[in-house]
This record gives C-alpha cells, structure tokens and sequence, in this order.
C-alpha cells in the first residue's frame, strides 16, 4: 500500500504495483515507467530516424506521454511533435507542457481525412498511440461483449507508417501519479466512468493481472492470424 518503503530507494512509496508486488517512491515510478515505455517502443519498431513524431489525440494520458517522449528524443536536433486531433482545442493544455528546446510542436485536425494519409504528409513515419493499459484492456472487453470477435484478429493496416502505443501496459493510475510529480496537465476526459470500465476495474481489485492478460489474448490471436495469412 502506499506509505510503505520504496523496494528501492527506502523512502515514503506512493503507490503499490499489486501486480508486480513493487511499492514505489515518486521519482521510482517516474524511472519504473520510462523504462517500460522505452522497451514496449523498441518491441513494436523503434521511433525511426525521421525527425517527426505523429500523435493521435486520445484518452487520457497524451500530454504525459507528450513529455515522456520529449525526455526520450530531447537529445535529437530539430524535432517536431505533430499532433493529430479532431476538432479538440487543445493549445492552451499544450503551452502548459515544459519541452526541450529542440522540440517543436504543431496540432492538425483530422477530422473526415485517412490517418495515415496525414501521417505521411506531416513528414513522420510513426503514429503514437496514447492509450493506457486500461484503455486497450476496455477496449478488448467491449469487443467481447459485443459479440465482434472477428476484430480481435484484425489490426488497422497502416503500412508504412508504424504504430507505437507506448503505454499500452502502463495503468492510468500511475500515469496519473507520473503526471502530478512532473508537474503535467492530466486530461482526465468528460462524463461517468463506462460500465465496461466499472467492470473491468472491480475484476482487477481481486485479479490484478487481469487487464495485462486481455491486451496478451489480443495479441496471441493477431499473431495466429498473421502465421494463418501467411501459410
């Protein structure tokens, strides 16, 4: 639980990861995350070499992951952040952001026009998704109990441009905590929580590892899908 000793450092945890049985310190998640954001971008192809990075505006954690990558590629000259919207104003929540320097950034409303259209002719070769561990594990349960099983085995062909979800394993209640010990704006979206997240929420009281097991299922079934296209 929280108040307990971080496992690393000894100082005051705020946050008890049940499901790698981890308390963590501020400063310890912040590393925890950016590591794990790291190695799932290395997993899923790298950020490439172009010096543009797309983003799709969505969910709750974008401005968080806005800085994230800002500490990842701040090194590189000449970067520009493109961030793909439809038809949010989002300015005012982007001026807050602290960025390297190097880094410029520009919104776009995609409304009505092919994402990877738009991607290309932004000059990147990537399109970051923003969504959470809790977002993509909600989203695999509502295809579920939609009885559209057929989708899980689909993926949204964009080729060449590559798709990266970052936090795609990380749960928004540690983006949440991320955000607050760096001083980031936190979306937190309009309107009641979903039934579907309700329900998957109380599955993870007693079942933490719920949520990290769906985003798996989907996964195992897009590569037996691939292997099955293939032969």
């Amino acid at each position: 639980m929280p108040g307990k000793p971080c496992f690393r450092c000894r100082a005051p945890s705020v946050i008890y990861q049940r499901y790698s049985g981890r308390s963590l310190c501020a400063s310890h998640l912040v590393a925890d995350v950016l590591i794990r954001v790291k190695r799932t971008i290395r997993l899923e192809g790298g950020l490439g070499k172009k010096p543009v990075l797309a983003f799709l505006w969505e969910g709750q954690a974008c401005l968080c992951l806005f800085h994230i990558l800002g500490e990842i590629v701040g090194t590189r000259p000449c970067m520009e952040f493109v961030l793909l919207h439809r038809g949010i104003a989002l300015n005012d929540l982007i001026g807050r952001l602290s960025l390297p320097s190097s880094i410029q950034i520009r919104t776009e409303d995609i409304d009505g026009r092919d994402i990877k259209d738009v991607v290309l002719k932004s000059g990147a070769d990537r399109l970051i998704r923003c969504t959470t561990l809790d977002e993509e594990a909600e989203q695999v349960l509502n295809t579920l109990f939609s009885g559209a099983y057929s989708s899980l085995f689909e993926s949204e062909e964009l080729s060449p441009v590559t798709c990266l979800r970052p936090l795609r394993e990380i749960p928004v209640q540690e983006i949440d905590l991320v955000a607050k010990e760096l001083n980031i704006p936190f979306y937190a979206g309009e309107g009641s929580i979903s039934d579907t997240r309700s329900f998957l929420e109380s599955l993870t009281q007693n079942h933490p590892s719920v949520p990290f097991s769906l985003i798996r299922y989907k996964d195992r079934l897009g590569e037996l899908e691939k292997k099955h296209m293939e032969n």
